[in-house]
């Protein structure tokens, strides 16, 4: 059935944008005018699938919403229709519309769901895959909305983390530059033909080459920038950043936790949706964002195919943490791996909460310390020629 894209004016005057799905033009005209709506536009949507992106908020809902239709006894395509329903109007409306549409002429939802890659990853698919196979499409979809959603609060834990040191760096750069472009050369004059104790003709001399060549020193800055941000993604790069991030003390220890705590909750997931373990590796591989920890499940990957235990491989890489490793060689002979990898990541989570919080302590003090230090620096350079106290300083 064909999905046509409309622009029509509402009974109060407002005009709507959307998409209605229809056997032909009259009947997606009928469709609209019992809603009310007086047509404008009305033609055939030709735009592909792919081009279309729900934002990680509005995947979630849709994960929420389908679980809880899903667990109230809806069938799916009643479930789609009534979140479909749901957005009618909003920008995103023609994927559901779309999905509506699949479902209803036997398209699985999963194959539906690979028509949007950049809205639903692989893992996202795999599951509601193996949903289909085990008729527990129910149950996946409240796994997958609890794995999104840790997900996210994983990256607001990280931002937050950094917002405030951020903020307090940049406040830093705006005071010192107001002294030195500002404050120091309105006072220079009063310094003319003295003899100056050394700090301060180090401050004067720094709040003059930047009069002079500020703008060449911008510019240079911000090329660089441009460069860093041009060749930040390239392999090469990326991996050199990655090693050279799991030698630095604090660093490596809340890179480790984000990693491994991707890598299980998702593993866990997808073994508790019925995916085999290896499939399930090379998926949760994926989402580990890490080139040094995907080559050491990379090469676990053959030996499992193996049929031997991923434990036992695991413990041969030594990024992986030990910890992990014994707790997960427990769970594989217990037959509790899915188990056991949730509750990994589950610490490794708690760790993570109270590592960042504590990093977020400190940083706030020292920054302040930085700050205070800079600016005392120059407030005193200033200073000491005005209340002579160089001559006790000589």
């Amino acid at each position: 059935m064909p999905i046509f894209e409309y622009t029509a004016v509402k009974t109060n005057g407002n005009k709507q944008k959307g998409y209605v799905d229809a056997d032909s033009v009259e009947m997606a005209g009928e469709k609209l005018a019992a809603q009310k709506l007086l047509v404008t536009m009305l033609e055939i949507h030709k735009s592909k699938g792919k081009k279309h992106q729900l934002s990680p908020s509005l995947v979630l809902n849709l994960t929420r919403d389908l679980a809880q239709l899903l667990k109230a006894g809806l069938p799916l395509y009643d479930s789609l229709i009534a979140i479909e329903e749901k957005y009618q109007g909003h920008k995103a409306h023609f994927i559901f519309l779309d999905l509506c549409d699949q479902v209803k002429h036997g398209t699985q939802l999963s194959q539906a769901l690979k028509r949007y890659p950049k809205s639903f990853d692989s893992i996202y698919i795999a599951m509601v895959a193996a949903g289909e196979r085990s008729a527990g499409l129910a149950g996946v979809f409240d796994e997958l909305a609890s794995l999104i959603s840790r997900s996210q609060k994983l990256k607001k834990q990280v931002t937050s983390a950094m917002i405030y040191p951020a903020f307090i760096g940049s406040f830093c750069l705006i005071v010192i530059s107001v002294l030195l472009f500002f404050l120091v050369p309105s006072m220079a004059e009063l310094f003319e033909d003295r003899p100056l104790h050394p700090m301060t003709a180090a401050v004067l001399g720094l709040s003059h080459w930047l009069q002079e060549y500020g703008v060449y020193l911008l510019v240079g800055i911000l090329t660089c920038l441009l460069g860093i941000l041009v060749i930040w993604k390239k392999p090469a790069v990326y991996r050199t950043r990655a090693k050279l991030l799991l030698h630095l003390p604090i660093i490596a220890e809340l890179t480790t936790q984000a990693v491994m705590i991707r890598f299980c909750k998702t593993l866990s997931r997808l073994l508790d949706s019925g995916v085999p373990l290896l499939e399930g590796l090379q998926l949760a591989r994926s989402v580990m964002h890490h080139p040094m920890f995907e080559e050491a499940i990379l090469s676990c990957e053959s030996k499992v195919m193996e049929g031997k235990g991923l434990a036992e491989h695991l413990k041969e890489q030594a990024i992986i943490p030990k910890s992990a490793v014994r707790m997960l060689a427990i769970a594989e002979d217990a037959g509790t791996t899915a188990e056991m990898l949730g509750s990994i990541a589950d610490l490794n989570s708690e760790e993570l909460e109270k590592n960042l919080t504590r990093l977020t302590a400190y940083l706030q003090p020292v920054v302040l310390l930085v700050l205070g230090v800079i600016v005392g620096v120059i407030l005193l350079s200033v200073l000491l020629p005005l209340t002579d106290v160089s001559s006790f300083l000589e």
